[in-house]
């Protein structure tokens, strides 16, 4: 149950995690940089590798 109990909370972290990266990715992405900051975009990535690696659906 333990094991469980854990799993839930990385998964909830992770997608907590996920969203406020995809925010502060967009809020980069403006009409004349379509791309926005790489850095972010990088942090953004890996905050989804990560809930894809646990499981979480996006």
């Amino acid at each position: 149950m333990a094991f469980e109990k854990d799993l839930q909370t990385k998964k909830a972290d992770a997608l907590i995690a996920y969203k406020a990266a995809k925010n502060d990715f967009l809020q980069t992405v403006t009409r004349e940089n379509i791309k926005g900051d790489f850095e972010k975009w990088k942090i953004f990535c890996e905050r989804e590798r990560d809930c894809m690696l646990l499981g979480v659906r996006i």
